[in-house]
């Protein structure tokens, strides 16, 4: 297999995928009880216990974008040896080790989002002895990441939602019925906490990050969105179109934090729109008011494995690219 992927493989080589572990060991790196301050021994002690899974997804979504980007069935192919490598290993269903929060059940619901989102985009490649791996695989991620939040001690935040893109992602591959209502379900919960003045009051709870989370929380909302629409459905419209509120606060906020620092009783940190802030690529598609959006998307292009691969490219040609 050869194919351009950017920084992976040398002349475009498909290298061996890594082998995958079925635990996650990684850790919390706040110092505050509102999670607002970062603290760096922690922060380089989580990004290193980290790193094995956020280099599988770049490679992967690395892959899918130079899929998409070049209809090259080898770029394809990599990401779904990659995939099948893990699946069969039964990668990320072990143990969750919680070292000082629940930093490795997060860890699993962003991967899986990442990865059932290179599957989807890079699925019509797929074998049949791959689909019969890699999809029963993505299933089993979604049921252990629902399984965490029977819990209801679990706060119903960001992070929640960002547990809907691999269930979402994984329904729409999978033609799953149950997966869809439940990230359906998600999708909901978190439009249904918007204020009517746009804002979330436990992102609102992150004082000095309250503009950044508030951000960060808007995103799985909108890809959730934008997947429904592979299944002809407008969730946009949900709630009388609530999102807007959401989003256009976020907006507001990027251009004037002022509001922000108000409403959290904390001066917000210096911030610019970056990687998962591309929902941004999307939305400004589907906002009435696609102006307010346009500083957002002068910040880009913008690409987070998190959220399939190259989020500026998605929003033009599609997340399922039409000419694949």
């Amino acid at each position: 297999m050869s194919f351009t992927i950017g920084a992976y493989g040398a002349q475009g080589e498909c290298p061996a995928p890594p082998p995958g572990n079925p635990d996650i060991r990684a850790m919390g790196y706040y110092s505050d009880a509102a999670s607002s301050v970062i603290d760096p021994r922690l922060k380089a002690e989580s990004d290193a216990a980290a790193k094995p899974l956020n280099d599988f997804a770049s490679h992967v979504t690395n892959s899918a974008d130079a899929y998409a980007r070049t209809a090259d069935a080898a770029a394809a192919r990599c990401a779904l040896t990659w995939l099948d490598a893990w699946a069969s290993s039964g990668a990320m269903l072990g143990r969750m080790v919680h070292v000082n929060n629940d930093q490795s059940d997060y860890m699993r619901q962003w991967i899986h989002g990442a990865l059932a989102l290179a599957y989807l985009r890079t699925q019509a490649e797929a074998t049949p002895q791959q689909r019969a791996s890699i999809e029963p695989w993505l299933r089993k991620l979604s049921s252990a990441n629902l399984a965490y939040w029977d819990n209801l001690k679990h706060k119903r935040n960001n992070h929640y939602y960002w547990t809907g893109i691999g269930i979402m992602a994984t329904a729409v591959a999978t033609r799953d019925d149950a997966l869809f209502k439940a990230a359906q379900s998600i999708f909901r919960t978190g439009v249904d906490a918007i204020e009517p003045d746009g804002s979330l009051p436990m992102e609102m709870a992150r004082k000095r990050r309250a503009l950044h989370y508030h951000d960060y929380a808007t995103a799985p909302l909108v890809m959730m969105a934008e997947l429904a629409r592979l299944r002809g459905e407008d969730w946009y419209s949900y709630r009388q179109g609530a999102l807007e509120r959401l989003a256009a606060r976020v907006a507001d906020g990027y251009r004037d934090p002022a509001w922000f620092n108000a409403q959290s009783g904390s001066v917000q940190e210096t911030a610019s729109p970056k990687a998962s802030s591309g929902w941004v690529e999307f939305y400004r598609l589907r906002s009435p008011d696609p102006v307010r959006f346009q500083a957002m998307h002068e910040a880009g292009p913008f690409r987070d494995p998190r959220m399939g691969g190259n989020l500026t490219f998605m929003a033009t040609n599609g997340i399922v690219s039409s000419a694949n």
